[in-house]
């Protein structure tokens, strides 16, 4: 009995090592020459900010990042009258740092979601909005997981 307390003891104060990535105090702030953005600047711009990124063009360093992005949305059913009834939308990143004109590395992701279509356009145009808001996020979440591995 005292070697299962103090075998589950022992289990409980030794810990694993884990860290919320998160939660690290130290930010690894990027220093880049140039940032090019493609396509939607608003999604760029949104990304651009979350993002650890210091643009200084006196720097030594020949380095850039290129955020480009593609946002589409679908009809995905139309109804008897034939007016749209469901959409998809999806919002294409691509994320590449270059260093000397070498493509040192290249992240591409894809983020959709699918969503009924509203009576009233000025109430579509709003949860268009929060859902591309929302994508966003999820893209921005995924890059700094993969700038901090």
């Amino acid at each position: 009995m005292k070697n299962r307390i103090l075998f589950l003891l022992l289990f409980i104060l030794t810990s694993c090592g884990y860290q919320p990535l998160y939660s690290k105090k130290e930010v690894k702030i990027l220093t880049i020459n140039e940032l090019k953005l493609i396509g939607n600047t608003n999604i760029n711009k949104k990304v651009a900010s979350a993002l650890p990124i210091k643009v200084d063009e006196n720097t030594l360093l020949k380095n850039k990042i290129i955020l480009e992005n593609k946002k589409t949305i679908i009809e995905t059913s139309k109804n008897k009258k034939g007016q749209p009834d469901s959409f998809k939308m999806i919002i294409d990143f691509k994320f590449s740092f270059i260093d000397n004109n070498n493509i040192l590395n290249e992240k591409f992701i894809s983020e959709e979601f699918s969503y009924k279509s509203k009576d009233n356009k000025f109430d579509l145009s709003q949860y268009e909005m929060n859902i591309e808001q929302s994508l966003i996020n999820k893209i921005i979440e995924k890059l700094i997981i993969y700038m901090n591995v």
